[in-house]
């Protein structure tokens, strides 16, 4: 009998390998057929496979030649950025990226795929893991294996973003790990899934702690109960020091990412839960509707396998044993009907429901247990089981009624009463004793087959063009690598190259698409597009109030063609399609064309760009330069540097004194059609988003050869409410126009996940107006319908003359000599006469050191974002090195952390000795 019990308990990885390849092929085969990828065409190929690449071209460098060490700071990255903070949340701690080094660069696009397969993978044997140590019998943890498997987060994630699968793959284990603490035994395995969670991602760590803390509570009152209380202070310890040693093994990657996270521009994200008490009535809506179809809705991603429909009833019918699973699914459903849960799972941001990964893992129970008990099955249960049925055919029909037929809500209940008929065969039979051995194989093969087509035609159902039709966001197989390279046409190397010149590339403000391209393209740029970015850049956007600010991409699209922008930081050259040539900033001139296949790429060069570091000895303090406004901070750029005074000994420098030339024109604002868009005092009320808002500047002459701006202040947008049950979003986009200049500036959504910002003031560039282009007319739109609080309207006006020029050359004249310039260290030389302060356009971070003179100096933040130092008078020759911050710290906790487990280990062959 043990033998026979042994055997049953057996796991044959080839059971599960063989339906995993069916699934795989059931599901993805297509893909195959038309060559499709799994690279998303907006983050996968911005993001994720863009760093996958260059963080393996990382690696095998440092596998050539690693006496050069890793590289801690990437100049192409943005501005300039630390690598580990910047690629941290998506590649660096994950397992599986290391193994694309197994496939030649050439096939990189082959090894993200094959890894994203392999991660799938793995997120079943993680959980035939746990099912085995639970004694869950094989042929139920083969299904179990699948729900879980092959649940729609799965299939969300795994085109969308790949890495978030990694939290399923770790949950089962660290709840096994929490299993054996819970039974006296080893600690081990709860210590190494700590480490790899914190390792690998520590924003999903943030969640799985949570997630395995609440675990741990229930499941602790589950085996022992309420008198047993005073017990649960060893279970205690034990968890909590096993914790702190994973944290800490981790330490070397999670240190400086939770560092690089701590300082980024997410820290000065939205309110907590958006402000919301309740969600939308849509969203709950969406929950119902979303249990067994794929879709998601704040990213709470259910679209489970219908076999739940049984699962349920089975679970509540026998509460008694299943009391902690019921608990944990009746805890987690309480979280997703409030947005202060969801914000909270979300680091205290926006109400996202992320964290739904840890359903399916917790209805893949239920479900194995159900399936092993299919021959002995009471009346009641499948009387329960016709009930949830029936409720769920119900809601079903509501639904059809509502929004229209679709049989992508009549499959899931087809599949659920199939497999609610295969059930009630066996028990029919067993009650009449006509149950077969063939007749148990047959029907438990049509059991499983009901469970895999219907994970496949949920899959399908978001895939294919019949359903969701999510492959058309998806590019062609074997495109992705071709198009980086094709960013620029290769007009990017048609740029001047002068001996020792340091600069960087730029764009327009209609290059949108333009992200992460220049890593790969390697060349020194303004945008990035990552989920961790410099807090201190973002800080410096935010004063400049550039209108396409996001979160995660704080500089983007050319800074809105702003001159003085571009020119202070430190962009030589423009390249861009010649379609856009009017939106050039001021000084930049076309150099070179390169023509493409079916593109014209051109690129402009300047000779004002500002040097990358140079020496300022006039000074305004960040206080007086936080009351100006965008326009003449923007001005004050180009006369001198902006320091903390209380940093800084000011007596040796020169306050700044002068007027801006900055002027504020008359204007008048009419509406060009009251039917449309009519002006009520302080408020314009958009009844067609065809109206125009008309603004005219009194004296056009005043705009010749000058930068004109328009300032919307006090903006606030009511929309006009929706009749139906759905929420009404409040975004919006202002369009504002002059002559060929087309500028817009988006509101976007309070529940747009990461890029929520309310824009009470929006500028708008609107061009350089050279001589004759003065009679140019201003208008304004907005894009949708409802009612628009607007404080002020001005027109702004930048002068850009022979006197901004002679500016340009006067920092030219004081510019740092740069002699050695590499990732992580900067050297150079500069004469001064008196006293100043080196201003450099490197993102602020304590990551860089300064030595003047070969004594070590400490860098002040300059320019609201930038590195600077304070300069004596004379001769300086001067050092920057580049190191991460908490690096080192990370390095000594991950030493601590692995001669901790060592003395953890040998308590526990101790104790294992005396037991």
């Amino acid at each position: 009998m043990n033998a026979f019990n042994k055997k049953r308990r057996a796991y044959p990885i080839s059971c599960y390998t063989f339906l995993f390849i069916i699934m795989v092929a059931l599901i993805y085969g297509y893909f195959f057929i038309v060559q499709k990828s799994f690279i998303w065409e907006s983050d996968g190929f911005s993001q994720h496979y863009l760093i996958f690449k260059e963080y393996l071209e990382i690696i095998r460098n440092f596998l050539h030649h690693p006496s050069a060490g890793i590289e801690q700071w990437d100049w192409n990255i943005g501005l300039g950025a630390d690598v580990i903070g910047s690629y941290g949340y998506y590649v660096i701690g994950d397992p599986f990226v290391y193994l694309g080094l197994l496939f030649p660069a050439s096939q990189t696009e082959l090894a993200f795929h094959i890894l994203i397969l392999l991660r799938m993978y793995a997120i079943g044997g993680s959980f035939l893991v746990f099912c085995r140590k639970m004694e869950v019998d094989l042929p139920g943890a083969l299904i179990g294996s699948l729900i879980y498997t092959f649940t729609y987060y799965v299939m969300l994630s795994a085109t969308r973003h790949p890495f978030f699968l990694l939290p399923m793959i770790l949950f089962p284990l660290l709840c096994l790990g929490m299993e054996r603490i819970l039974h006296h035994q080893s600690n081990t395995l709860f210590i190494g899934s700590i480490f790899l969670g914190a390792f690998s991602n520590f924003y999903f760590f943030y969640m799985l702690t949570i997630l395995i803390f609440l675990y741990a509570v229930v499941r602790y009152f589950h085996l022992y109960g309420r008198k047993e209380i005073k017990k649960i202070f060893p279970f205690i310890w034990t968890a909590v020091y096993s914790y702190a040693i994973g944290v800490l093994l981790s330490g070397i990657v999670f240190f400086p990412v939770v560092w690089g996270f701590l300082q980024s521009s997410r820290e000065a994200s939205s309110k907590f839960a958006q402000g919301l008490w309740v969600y939308p009535l849509d969203y709950y809506v969406a929950l119902i509707r979303n249990l067994f179809i794929p879709g998601s809705y704040l990213w709470t991603a259910l679209g489970f396998s219908t076999f739940v429909m049984l699962v349920v009833p089975y679970i509540i019918r026998h509460k008694k044993k299943f009391s902690f699973i019921a608990s944990l699914l009746c805890i987690f459903g309480c979280m997703l009907l409030l947005p202060a849960f969801g914000s909270i799972m979300n680091g205290f941001s926006g109400p996202y429901n992320r964290w739904t990964f840890a359903l399916p893992f917790f209805l893949a129970w239920g479900a194995a247990y159900l399936y092993n008990q299919r021959f002995q099955l009471m009346k009641r249960d499948l009387m329960a089981m016709v009930a949830s049925l029936l409720f769920f055919t119900l809601v079903t029909g509501v639904s059809i009624r509502v929004t229209g037929y679709r049989f992508t809500y009549l499959a899931p209940l087809l599949f659920a009463w199939a497999m609610w008929g295969v059930l009630f065969t066996i028990s029919i039979k067993r009650q009449r004793q006509t149950l077969q051995p063939f007749d148990k194989q047959g029907l438990s093969f049509l059991l499983l087959a009901l469970i895999m087509g219907n994970l496949a035609y949920n899959a399908m159902g978001y895939y294919y063009p019949w359903g969701k039709n999510t492959m058309e966001t998806l590019l062609d197989y074997g495109t992705a690598d071709e198009a980086y390279s094709a960013t620029f046409g290769g007009a990017e190397k048609l740029i001047q190259e002068h001996d020792k010149d340091i600069y960087r590339i730029g764009v327009t403000s209609q290059d949108r698409k333009i992200k992460n391209q220049l890593i790969l393209l390697e060349k020194m740029g303004l945008t990035s597009y990552l989920s961790i970015t410099n807090g201190q850049v973002a800080n410096f956007a935010r004063q400049l109030e550039n209108g396409q600010f996001q979160l995660i991409q704080p500089v983007r699209n050319g800074f809105d063609d702003r001159s003085i922008m571009n020119h202070f930081l430190n962009v030589q050259a423009i390249v861009t399609e010649e379609k856009n040539e009017k939106y050039l900033p001021y000084g930049y001139h076309v150099t070179a064309k390169k023509e493409t296949k079916d593109r014209s790429f051109i690129v402009a060069e300047t000779s004002l760009a500002y040097p990358f570091a140079y020496a300022e000895s006039v000074y305004l303090p960040e206080s007086d330069f936080e009351e100006l406004n965008p326009v003449e901070k923007e001005a004050f750029l180009s006369y001198g540097t902006v320091v903390n005074a209380k940093e800084v000994r000011t007596e040796k420098l020169e306050l700044f004194d002068k007027k801006f030339g900055v002027k504020s024109l008359p204007i008048e604002i009419s509406s060009d059609n009251e039917t449309k868009i009519e002006l009520k005092g302080q408020q314009i009320v958009v009844k067609d988003p065809s109206g125009k808002v008309n603004i005219t500047v009194k004296d056009p002459n005043e705009i010749d050869q000058t930068a004109v701006f328009a300032y919307l202040e006090g903006l606030h947008f009511e929309p006009i409410q929706s009749k139906t049950w759905g929420r009404t979003p409040i975004n919006y986009t202002a369009v504002l126009k002059m002559g060929n200049q087309r500028k817009s500036i988006y509101q976007s959504d309070l529940l747009s996940f990461s890029s929520y910002l309310p824009r009470k003031k929006m500028l708008f560039h609107l061009g350089y107006q050279a001589s004759g282009q003065k009679d140019q007319p201003i208008s304004l739109q907005f894009d949708r319908v409802g009612n628009y609080d607007l404080a002020n309207v001005q027109v702004l006006t930048l002068p850009l003359d022979d006197a901004y020029q002679q500016r340009v050359k006067a920092k030219k004249e004081n510019t740092l000599t740069i002699t050695t310039f590499k990732n992580e260290e900067i050297k150079g030389t500069i004469y001064q006469e008196k006293d100043s302060v080196l201003t450099t356009t490197i993102p602020f971070t304590s990551g860089w050191q300064a030595e003047v003179n070969g004594k070590s100096v400490d860098t002040i933040r300059v320019n609201e974002g930038f590195v600077g130092i304070p300069l004596s008078k004379g001769e300086s020759k001067i050092t920057f090195t580049y190191q991460t911050p908490f690096l080192k710290a990370g390095m000594a906790a991950t030493f601590l952390g692995v001669l901790l487990t060592v003395i953890n280990q040998m308590i526990q062959q101790k104790k294992k000795k005396s037991n």
